[in-house]
């Protein structure tokens, strides 16, 4: 204890060649995945068309990696385990066009430094090939071989002479599960190529070359194999491609580990571009509830650096922000162009109801009992003598209590659908009959989704403030919203630097100018896209006014909700939750055991 309080002062000497090296491996090299990490790499890198791939013992044991590429010569074998050799950049211009996955000259030294490596590799010339062994740094002669065109590497006792490191390795089976991930996320990067697997000498994988989304149903059957629930989504922006496959909700996990992006057949931790995918399904999943969907990004070499991290799973974007964006304008659109399918409730208008309309029966303007709002005891009542969509006398609040009104319609009204509303449940559920089914229309839902869409949909109108508002910020936070004042403009909120601490709101949009310290709390305390901010600003805004567990409707205005919104082209609330609950005749009569 006493040599830690007080250390001893020592000289500062030059350390060992082969001590350095092994120390300096451990950036790259720090388990068996790393390893065969970089053998794929370079058997990719190789041309290879098929690939096989054993380890034994997690990997710990032995690592053997074969290919059918290239080759290397005598002269690239001599070389190729020494530190700072590499055949894929020459400048560091190069890295600016950098098109394989390795690059740096690091790798194979790496692992010749603490394992033993043996390289056995022809260029096809009459079979003739070349053996290279080297021992933890320590190389042997080079030996003539015969075997086909390819490079076959195995790597034996990792860490064996390096107890330090070799002692915080895990269990067998732990590597090993670390191991197969690192093949299946080059497995899935590049479909085009046939893998096959062994562990511990038993065939595990047999992948031909296939399409990608074959490859994600073979490694990730559950639920990637579900090819009627999997839709493909592309876009691009300037240097950038990507496509996206993605489950269609309502299928979805409780975290994050369900979206994977890669980068040039890289795969990264990309915090940034998995909240994008995050953001694109807002509103389609569920608060708490996350995608699946897999993200594969070709870009530039020039605008993006993957030498900032030794083991390659970390990059920075030139243009990041815009990758960002765009990434989830393509999500967005291609979720809402695709028919989501929903066993408990529909995500658009059904096709059933679209056959129905009534277009010589329009409804009238929004009756003036759907103004305000009131909180009362839950309640239900039953409206027994409800005919087909027609407007009736029954129960009516008086003005003061009534529910808020919906929001306004355009010139044209709606065509009615022919629904037979039957009354209110549990304070909460609209019930309606439509030809041979039941929906049950969660109220609070469906009203707050309208004064969502027409929030959104008027938002360019802006109103001036008579008195500029003032708001006090951190100097970050004032910098980055005054950074996207144009953006700001543009959905109504006008801001003006007062100092280097304060912001004055000059403006705002015309439908949220009573809401103004709602507007000045979002703009405080969150650093999101003016998008997302209005998007969740008008979310909170239509929660808060909606009608309510608890708000009894008038028989007249019930209906009028329900044909708005049976029109709606996504049937969810801004939070994500369904609508509705539609129960067809024939699963009723199934329940109780009736012959349909």
């Amino acid at each position: 204890m006493s040599s830690f309080l007080k250390p001893e002062r020592r000289p500062v000497r030059r350390l060992d060649e082969t001590v350095a090296r092994r120390i300096a491996a451990g950036e790259v090299i720090d388990r068996p995945a790393s390893v065969l990490r970089e053998l794929l790499d370079n058997a990719i890198d190789s041309g290879a068309s098929s690939i096989d791939v054993k380890w034994d013992a997690g990997g710990m044991e032995r690592i053997t990696v074969s290919d059918d590429g290239c080759g290397l010569t005598p002269e690239d074998l001599e070389l190729c385990w020494l530190p700072h050799t590499t055949s894929k950049i020459q400048t560091v211009e190069d890295l600016d066009h950098l098109t394989s996955l390795g690059f740096r000259g690091e790798a194979l030294a790496s692992i010749a430094s603490c394992s033993r490596l043996t390289i056995l590799s022809s260029t096809g010339d009459a079979g003739l090939a070349h053996v290279l062994e080297v021992d933890n740094g320590r190389a042997s002669s080079l030996k003539k071989s015969s075997g086909p065109r390819g490079t076959r590497l195995s790597v034996e006792n990792l860490f064996h002479e390096i107890p330090a490191r070799r002692r915080f390795l895990k269990l067998p089976s732990a590597e090993s599960g670390m191991c197969r991930k690192t093949f299946d996320e080059k497995a899935l990067a590049f479909p085009q190529l046939a893998f096959r697997l062994w562990i511990d000498g038993k065939l595990k994988l047999d992948l031909p070359a296939q399409t990608r989304q074959e490859r994600l149903a073979r490694l990730w059957p559950s639920p990637w194999d579900q090819p009627g629930q999997i839709r493909e989504f592309s876009g691009s922006s300037p240097g950038a491609r990507w496509d996206v496959w993605a489950i269609l909700p309502p299928h979805h996990r409780g975290d994050r580990k369900g979206i994977h992006l890669w980068a040039n057949g890289r795969p990264l931790q990309e915090y940034s571009f998995v909240q994008a995918v995050c953001h694109a399904f807002e509103g389609w999943l569920p608060g708490g509830a996350y995608p699946y969907a897999v993200v594969f990004l070709t870009i530039d070499p020039a605008l993006v650096d993957f030498n900032i991290h030794p083991a390659k799973r970390e990059a920075r974007f030139r243009t990041g922000e815009q990758l960002h964006r765009a990434l989830v304008d393509t999500l967005r659109e291609g979720l809402r162009s695709s028919k989501t399918p929903a066993p408990l409730f529909a995500d658009t208008r059904p096709e059933p109801l679209k056959e129905l309309l009534w277009p010589q029966q329009p409804i009238a303007k929004s009756p003036e009992i759907l103004r305000g709002r009131a909180r009362l005891p839950s309640l239900s009542h039953w409206d027994p003598g409800s005919t087909l969509n027609e407007p009736q006398n029954g129960f009516r609040l008086p003005p003061s209590l009534s529910p808020p009104a919906l929001p306004k319609e355009t010139e044209e009204t709606l065509p009615a659908y022919p629904f037979r509303y039957l009354g209110q449940i549990l304070g909460v559920f609209l019930v309606v009959e439509l030809e041979e089914d039941v929906y049950l229309i969660d109220q609070h839902a469906a009203h707050e989704r309208l004064l969502y869409d027409e929030l959104r949909n008027s938002a360019q109108k802006k109103q001036a403030l008579l008195i500029p508002r003032r708001i006090a910020l951190e100097k970050e936070t004032a910098d980055s919203l005054l950074a996207r004042k144009e953006e700001w403009e543009a959905l109504g909120i006008g801001l003006r630097r007062r100092g280097e601490t304060e912001v004055e709101l000059t403006s705002l949009p015309q439908n949220v100018a009573d809401r103004e310290s709602l507007v000045v709390e979002f703009l405080c305390s969150s650093l999101q896209s003016p998008e997302d901010l209005q998007k969740e600003l008008y979310a909170s805004i239509s929660c808060r006014s909606a009608v309510m567990d608890g708000d009894p409707l008038d028989p007249e205005a019930a209906r009028e909700l329900v044909n708005r919104t049976l029109h709606l082209e996504n049937a969810r609330c801004p939070h994500g939750r369904p609508l509705w609950v539609k129960l067809t005749r024939k699963e009723l009569f199934e329940k109780i055991g009736r012959l349909v």
